[in-house]
């Protein structure tokens, strides 16, 4: 049963590191690209000059982390035991949606056709393109969470949708994320800065591999489809399975902003939808 899965531990899942892992000198290009970007100086603003020791504290800590792993975990305790709910979120990078069939939604946005006509838990038709997405599968198992979802585009929009409303007002404090390699890093400073801790799932093929790419990406340029790798995939289902709370026939997703949050439907909405199919 979904609530009783095994969940593996990160040191569980052992690959060998890829070839084109971040490392210290990846990192800091990354860093001094974005000081003239407007990223950076948004995060500059939002972030780092109102809280100074938050943001030194997350670089300290980011720095001790290992990259280089299959997963990259942001600890907290009892993490796996609270994951979930409103204040968690999953959030996945736009390239994952396919690109042939192409994804009905488009694929440089917020969007997925699937997730935000669900009736009660299984839509009736499953267009073509959305059998095999990854994100139909990892959206369709957050929301049994009762967590968030999150389709991420470009670095601006990720600060103003998480870090900033995290810091704000406490909007989220865990999450699982599934990204490119390359802005592991920088993406766990922001997390770090915000108070989020969580799992940094990377992309096994596909994905940005420089800071080249990852602005062209930023930009909605990207021409490759991403992949994760099966043990990932595996690790993924673990944490959504046992994190499971809610029956999947009451709940749906409501759109907030860029943001899909869980709505729990009332017997009278699921009788109507019913009648209507």
């Amino acid at each position: 049963m979904p609530g009783h899965c095994h969940h593996r531990d990160p040191s569980e899942v052992t690959q060998p590191v890829r070839e084109g892992a971040p490392n210290r000198k990846g990192i800091w290009e990354f860093c001094w690209h974005s000081l003239f970007s407007e990223y950076g100086w948004s995060f500059f603003w939002r972030v780092a000059l109102p809280h100074p020791m938050k943001t030194t504290k997350a670089l300290l800590a980011s720095r001790k982390l290992d990259f280089s792993a299959s997963i990259t975990t942001l600890a907290a305790e009892g993490l796996e035991r609270t994951f979930g709910g409103a204040r968690s979120i999953v959030g996945v990078g736009f390239c994952l949606k396919p690109l042939n069939p192409p994804c009905p939604s488009g694929r440089f946005n917020h969007d997925c056709h699937y997730l935000e006509h669900l009736l009660h838990g299984e839509p009736t038709h499953v267009p073509a393109p959305c059998r095999q997405c990854m994100i139909r599968e990892i959206g369709t198992l957050t929301l049994r969470t009762g967590a968030a979802f999150y389709i991420m585009t470009s670095a601006k929009e990720i600060l103003f949708d998480v870090f900033a409303p995290a810091l704000d007002v406490g909007r989220f404090s865990s999450g699982l994320f599934v990204l490119c390699r390359y802005s592991l890093h920088p993406f766990a400073f922001g997390l770090l800065a915000a108070g989020i801790r969580g799992w940094l799932i990377p992309f096994e093929k596909g994905d940005c591999q420089d800071y080249k790419t990852w602005l062209q990406a930023d930009r909605g340029v990207k021409e490759e489809q991403t992949e994760i790798d099966r043990p990932n995939r595996i690790h993924i289902r673990d944490i959504l399975q046992t994190a499971a709370k809610e029956p999947l026939i009451s709940a749906r997703f409501e759109r907030q902003g860029h943001i899909l949050s869980l709505r729990m439907t009332t017997r009278g909405e699921r009788q109507a939808n019913a009648e209507c199919q």
